[in-house]
This record gives C-alpha cells, structure tokens and sequence, in this order.
C-alpha cells in the first residue's frame, strides 16, 4: 500500500513538473516599403490666368490626396 502511494505521489509530481509551457514574445518583421512616387509641385506664374491658377492647384491636390491615400495602404499592409 505505501509503495502505491509513493508512486502515485511520485507520478502526479513528475506529471505536473515536466508540461510545456508557451512563451509569447513579440518579434518585429520589417515591411519592405514600395516606391510611392512623390507628387511633384507645380510652377505657378503670375501671367497666368485665375482659372488655369485654380485649376493647377486643384490638379495638384488630387495628386497629393492619391500619394496619401497610396501611402496609408503601404502603412496599413506592414501592420
């Protein structure tokens, strides 16, 4: 009777000791950036019309809102 309960003590001890356990651990992965092509800004004259000016600077912006747009997804796909 005492050596099946020192085998019993002896298995749940060695059965509790030896689990494997799991270790989190954060690892950082650079993303490779893609070439956003960078808007160039445009050469606005002072013999130039009101309307071709709001039209430069309007075309210009849309370029602007693409290359923000390009790179929150470049942004959004290395998180």
């Amino acid at each position: 009777m005492r050596r099946l309960l020192i085998l019993a003590s002896s298995f749940v001890l060695f059965s509790c000791a030896t689990t494997s356990q799991i270790i989190e651990k954060e690892v950082f992965v650079r993303c490779p950036i893609p070439e956003v092509p960078k808007t160039e800004r445009p050469v606005i004259k002072q013999d130039m019309t009101y309307s071709e000016k709001l039209k430069t600077l309007l075309d210009y912006m849309f370029k602007l809102e693409r290359e923000n747009e390009l790179l929150r997804d470049v942004l959004d796909a290395c998180k």
